[in-house]
């Protein structure tokens, strides 16, 4: 027993130093203690991996990057500061800017150019300031709109934390506050190893127990992780979640491979702000000096100006390394059975 407290003791610990709460109550990284200590054992904690399971296959290119343009059909040009042994498939402007880049003026906050340790800093929409330790971009999107793949992926890992409301530290309650939060791991050779996380989602069908199952349901106040598996990525950490009582309610399709421009999940609100907030680490031979659990050489870079973007159409060419807008444009529409917040895929699909 005394081992048992022990280990407990040092996990909360290392749990709240790697993910030190957000302001403004938005984005807050979770603790995986509670569900983790509920079931602590003698047996050894499985140690968290640095690496996805997803061995990248292509040798990293070199790239140059886009700066962002607060015009909505305006195009990026490169921007030097990634260094040639980035990950980033892109290593000149696409030779056909067609439609790259069209759909700015639906960008929210960027993330906080504190965090940012491979390409340009600074993202999102001009005026718009990142609270501090934030990693991702919004997409300002009407609650309940289909999220896409922005590229073909693998998922590794979900945290669920949709709460009927959370009260911030001004004291004011927000409600609704949709939270569950999905991560990925890159399967396009253009970005072998990349993570992409994306978070304040009202439900996804990878999850397929999500508001099915009662134990996989939202509670009442927003209170941290609720429920967690594998493998996950924050502000100064990523960890492996291991297969728990807690989150085996979601029945998560962990493994599931999509691709781009697949439905992966639905727009959700914090408060009266709809939105879905995308986040993605680079690999880089360079040590990220912000990683204190996990992978140090993935980095957090800034979504609406290290990448090019461009609408889904099944038919669209996408250059090499360009991601797709993840959400409906250019008259792409899901297929109708898929539009649908309860819609859930097949294990063996």
């Amino acid at each position: 027993m005394k081992l048992i407290s022990t280990l407990a003791i040092c996990l909360l610990f290392v749990v709240a130093c790697g993910s030190p709460p957000e302001v403004s109550g938005i984005d807050t990284p979770t603790a995986v203690s509670t569900l983790i200590l509920a079931e602590l054992t003698p047996t050894p904690t499985p140690t968290p991996t640095a690496t996805s399971t997803v061995t990248a296959t292509h040798t990293p290119t070199a790239t140059a990057t886009p700066t962002p343009s607060p015009a909505p059909t305006s195009t990026l040009t490169p921007t030097p500061g990634v260094p040639d042994s980035s990950a980033s498939a892109i290593t000149s402007p696409p030779a056909n800017m067609e439609g790259i880049n069209s759909q700015a003026h639906l960008y929210g906050t960027g993330a906080d150019p504190a965090m940012i340790t491979l390409g340009p800093e600074q993202g999102g929409r001009s005026g718009w300031q990142p609270y501090s330790g934030k990693t991702s971009v919004e997409f300002e999107l009407p609650h309940g709109t289909p999220i896409l793949a922005p590229t073909d992926m693998i998922l590794t890992g979900f945290d669920n934390r949709n709460a009927s409301y959370r009260t911030g530290s001004d004291g004011q309650r927000m409600t609704p506050f949709n939270d569950l939060e999905l991560c990925f791991e890159s399967s396009n050779p253009d970005w072998p190893g990349m993570a992409v996380c994306v978070y304040h989602l009202l439900s996804s069908p990878l999850l397929i127990g999500h508001n099915t199952e009662a134990a996989c349901s939202e509670v009442e106040e927003w209170q941290g992780t609720i429920q967690a598996l594998g493998h996950l990525f924050y502000e100064y950490d990523d960890y492996v979640v291991p297969e728990n009582s807690t989150s085996r309610p979601c029945d998560g399709l962990i493994g599931l491979s999509v691709e781009r421009g697949q439905l992966i999940g639905f727009a959700g609100s914090v408060g009266s702000h709809p939105m879905a907030a995308f986040r993605f680490k680079v690999p880089h031979e360079s040590v990220n000096p912000l990683v204190r659990q996990g992978d140090k050489n993935l980095h957090w870079v800034q979504p609406g100006s290290f990448f090019y973007w461009k609408c889904y159409t099944p038919e669209a060419d996408f250059p090499s390394g360009v991601l797709a807008y993840p959400f409906e444009c250019s008259g792409y529409q899901v297929p109708p059975d898929n539009n649908n917040v309860g819609f859930k895929y097949e294990p063996d699909e």
